[in-house]
C-alpha cells in the first residue's frame, strides 16, 4: 500500500487501484484502475443520534414500531451539516479520517485489498453522556457521467433504472435487504457493495436537483453509546469492473469472506410442503393424525417428491400451528410419537427426507414455556418484553436459547429420525435493550438470524445427519449461506409477482426475467441452492397473490412456470394441492400427471451437476442450456399465449420432454408451450 498527499489532495493506492481524497475535507474525490475512473463528492457518513440525523442528511424514523421484516427508511433531505474534519492517520495499512460533531467522532477506514475498495466507519461517543444511537447511514455520492443504468441483482424491484429518468430527492428502495448495487455507464461496470453481519439495512439510489447520485445504506444499528464508547457496523464495498464480467469480483470477495455454501448436506431433488389437516387456504379442515396421512405419500413419490417439510405439528393452541407452546411435544391432534415415529420410517422407506418446521420466534408470554423462560425475550428500554405475532422475540443470539435450540433439533433426530428443517421467521428478532454481555440492542436481528440458523443445522451435523436446512430468509444476504442448504428464494416469487401486475408485452417480461435470473445465479456463489416455488403457505393465504398459482396466471402459464422452476438451478417445491385443487378444496385442475413427467424429465436428464447458461431470445421464448461433462439440454418456454418461433445456436438431436419442434431451424412453441431438448 502507498500513500502519498500535497497540499491538495492525499492518494491510497495498491499496484491495482489509485484512491484520491481532497487533502482540507477528507473525502473521496475520485477512483481509478486501468479500467476505468469514477468521480465522487465524497462519501457521507450520518448517525441517527438521541433523536435526529446529525449531519441531517436523511429524515429520522425511528426503529422502535418496525417489525422484523422492515427495513430502516431512506427519505432525503436537505440541507446537509458537514462534519469538522480532524484529519487523517497513514501509520497503518490502512487510511483513516477523523471527523467529529455534536459529541460524536466519526472515523472512516479505507482499505484497499485485490482491486477492491472497502470502507468501514467507527461511532464513538466522545462528550456529553449517553446518547441513543438509532442507524448509521453510509452516502456514496457520484456525480454522473453519460449514461447511467443501476439495478439491484438478485433483489427488487427487479428492472434496471435509468439515472436521467429519476425525479429529484425520491429515492428507489428495495424491497429486501439488499448487498449489491450495480451500475452499467459509458466507461463499464460498477459494483457498490454494501454487507452488514449484525443488522439489516436498507438500500436506496437517488439523486439530487443538482444530479447528483446518492447510493445510500442504512444500517438498522440500535444502541447505547456512553462517553469513549464506540461502535463499527457494516462495509462499503466499491469494485470498478470497467468491461469485464461485473459478477466475477462479487464472487470472489464472498469467497474471501468466507460465505460460501455448505458442502455436507443436500443438493438436488423435489421438495413438497405440506401438513397433516391439510392447507392453509383451505384453513387445515382435513384433520388427518400423521399416521393417515402417511399412507398418501406413496403416490407423492410416485410423483417425484424427495424431500417433504412438514409445517409445524408442535403443541399449539387455537391461535395456529406458528403459535407453538412448546416444540418439544407433538400436538395431540396429530397423534402421538408413535405415530411421527411411522411417518418418518414410511417416508425414509420411500427413499424421501422429513423436514420439521422449527419456529424460534418464541412462545406466547402466557404459555408455561413463556413464563419460564422470560429472560431469554428481548425487552424495550423499560425493561418490558417485545411482542411479535403476540408472542415474546426470544433474543436468538443469546448462547443459551441457542444451545436449546441446537439439543431439541438433536432431541427431534433421535426420536423421529428427522432429515432437516425449514426455519420460519429467520431473518432474526426485535432489538433486545438488554443484550447479553458483548452485543448491542440490534445483534438480536440479524445476527440472531444467523446465529439461529447455525444452531438449528448444528444439531443435524452434530447427529450425524446429511441436512438440508432453509431458513425463512428470503433476503439475499451472504452471512447466512455457510448455514443455508437451500436459499428460501423469494425475491424470484416477488420478481414474478411484479412482473404479471406490470402487464407488459410477454417479448419484454421475457427479457426481463431472463437477465434477472442471469443476475440472480451470478451474483451468489457457485452451487448456492435456491428453492424454487411459484407459491407457499403463505403467499396462498394472506400474502402477496393471496392465490394459488393457477389462479394468478392460468393454469398453462403457471404449468410454463414451474417447467422454469423445475428445469433451472435449484430445488423445486410445490405447496399441497398445487397438484390437485382438490386437495384445498376448490374447483381446479389435476396437475399429478404434469408433475409426474415433469420431476420425471427433470430426474432423467437434468440435475444441479448441470451449468446454466441463459439466452436472450429477443422473443417471448425463454432458454437456457445446462452443459455437464459433454451432455447439452436446451430448454425454451413460452410465456405468450400466442404460437411463437425463435432461433438458438444450437442443433438438437431430440425432443426429451415437452413438445415436439422440428421446423427447418426454428423453435416454434404453441401457446405456454415448453420443451426439454437434447443438443
Amino acid at each position: 500500500m502507498r500513500i502519498k498527499a500535497d497540499s491538495k489532495v492525499i492518494k491510497y493506492s495498491d499496484e491495482n487501484i489509485v484512491c484520491t481524497f481532497e487533502r482540507s475535507s477528507g473525502q473521496l474525490i475520485n477512483i481509478a484502475n486501468e479500467h476505468m475512473s469514477m468521480t465522487y463528492e465524497g462519501l457521507l457518513i450520518d448517525v441517527g443520534c438521541d433523536g435526529a440525523y446529525i449531519r441531517g442528511s436523511l429524515a429520522f424514523h425511528s426503529f422502535d414500531p418496525l417489525h422484523t421484516w422492515n427495513l430502516p427508511q431512506i427519505e432525503p433531505m436537505r440541507p446537509e451539516e458537514s462534519w469538522e474534519f480532524q484529519g487523517y492517520n497513514d501509520n497503518l495499512r490502512e487510511l483513516q479520517m477523523f471527523y467529529i460533531k455534536a459529541g460524536l467522532e466519526i472515523t472512516v477506514i479505507y482499505t484497499v485489498n485485490c482491486g477492491t475498495l472497502e470502507i468501514t466507519t467507527r461511532v464513538r461517543n466522545v462528550q456529553g453522556g449517553k446518547k441513543i444511537i438509532n442507524g448509521v447511514a453510509f452516502l456514496l455520492k457520484q456525480v454522473p457521467e453519460g449514461y447511467v443504468t443501476f439495478s439491484f441483482p438478485g433483489n427488487v424491484p427487479h428492472q434496471e433504472f435509468l439515472i436521467s429518468e429519476l425525479q429529484a430527492n425520491e429515492p428507489v428502495i428495495t424491497g429486501l435487504v439488499n448487498p449489491i448495487i450495480q451500475t452499467v455507464s459509458d466507461t463499464g461496470h460498477l459494483n457498490i457493495l454494501f454487507i452488514n453481519e449484525e443488522e439489516k439495512w436498507g438500500t436506496g439510489v437517488y439523486k439530487t436537483q443538482e444530479d447528483v447520485i446518492h447510493y445510500v445504506n442504512v444500517a438498522g444499528v440500535e444502541s447505547y453509546l456512553d462517553v469513549n464508547e464506540s461502535l463499527t457496523c457494516g462495509a462499503l464495498y466499491i469494485q470498478l469492473v470497467g468491461k469485464h464480467n461485473p459478477y466475477l469480483p462479487i464472487r470472489d470477495l464472498y469467497r474471501r469472506k468466507g460465505w460460501s455454501p455448505p458442502t455436507d448436506g443436500h443438493t438436488d431433488g423435489v421438495l413438497y410442503s405440506c401438513h397433516p389437516h391439510g392447507t392453509m387456504d383451505s384453513r387445515f379442515q382435513d384433520r388427518k393424525t400423521i399416521r393417515e396421512y402417511a399412507e398418501e405419500f406413496g403416490s407423492l413419490k410416485e410423483m417425484g417428491i424427495d424431500h417433504v417439510w412438514i409445517l409445524p405439528i408442535f403443541e399449539h393452541l387455537d391461535r395456529g400451528v406458528y403459535h407453538p407452546t412448546d416444540q418439544k411435544i407433538i400436538d395431540k391432534r396429530y397423534g402421538d410419537d408413535e405415530d411421527v415415529r411411522y411417518f418418518s420410517r414410511t417416508l425414509h422407506d420411500l427413499g424421501m427426507t422429513l423436514l420439521f418446521d422449527y419456529v424460534p420466534h418464541g412462545p406466547s408470554p402466557h404459555d408455561p414455556l413463556g413464563k419460564e423462560l422470560i429472560e431469554w425475550a428481548s425487552v424495550h428500554r423499560d425493561g418490558t418484553p417485545k411482542l411479535e405475532w403476540d408472542c415474546l422475540s426470544f433474543d436468538m443470539t443469546n448462547p443459551d436459547y441457542r444451545q436449546y435450540t441446537t439439543e431439541l433439533v438433536e432431541e427431534h433426530v433421535d426420536r423421529f429420525d428427522i432429515d432437516g428443517s425449514r426455519i420460519d421467521c429467520a431473518m432474526g428478532g426485535l432489538s433486545n435493550w438488554n443484550p447479553v454481555k458483548g452485543n448491542r440492542p440490534s445483534h438480536s436481528s440479524l445476527r440472531g438470524g444467523v446465529c439461529i440458523s447455525k444452531a438449528i443445522r448444528d444439531g443435524f451435523v452434530n447427529k450425524n445427519k446429511k441436512p438440508i436446512v432453509t431458513p425463512e430468509n428470503f433476503n439475499p444476504v451472504p452471512v447466512y449461506i455457510p448455514y443455508t442448504d437451500i436459499f428460501y428464494d423469494m425475491p424470484l416469487y416477488r420478481v414474478l409477482f411484479e412482473l404479471e401486475s406490470t402487464h407488459i408485452p410477454p417479448q419484454q417480461y421475457t427479457h426481463r426475467l431472463t437477465r434477472w435470473l442471469h443476475a440472480e445465479m451470478m451474483s451468489t456463489p457457485e452451487n448456492y441452492m435456491k428453492l424454487r416455488f411459484l407459491g407457499n403457505h403463505d403467499s396462498v393465504s394472506w400474502v402477496w397473490q393471496k392465490a394459488r398459482a393457477t389462479a394468478v396466471y392460468g393454469v398453462e402459464k403457471a404449468k410454463a412456470l414451474w417447467v422454469l422452476m423445475a428445469c433451472i438451478d435449484g430445488i423445486p417445491m410445490i405447496y399441497q394441492g398445487d397438484e390437485n385443487a382438490s386437495i384445498y378444496h376448490k374447483e381446479g385442475p389435476d396437475l399429478r400427471g404434469f408433475f409426474k413427467d415433469l420431476f420425471t424429465a427433470r430426474k432423467e436428464w437434468l440435475g444441479n451437476h448441470f451449468d446454466v447458461n441463459y439466452i436472450f431470445t429477443g422473443t417471448p421464448i425463454l432458454a437456457f442450456l445446462r452443459t455437464y461433462k459433454g451432455q447439452k439440454r436446451l430448454v425454451v418456454i413460452n410465456l405468450s399465449s400466442e404460437v411463437e418461433r425463435c432461433n438458438v445456436p444450437h442443433k438438437w438431436q431430440e425432443t426429451l420432454f415437452g413438445q415436439e419442434q422440428v421446423i427447418e431451424a426454428e423453435i416454434v412453441l404453441e401457446g405456454y408451450g415448453y420443451s426439454m431438448l437434447s443438443i
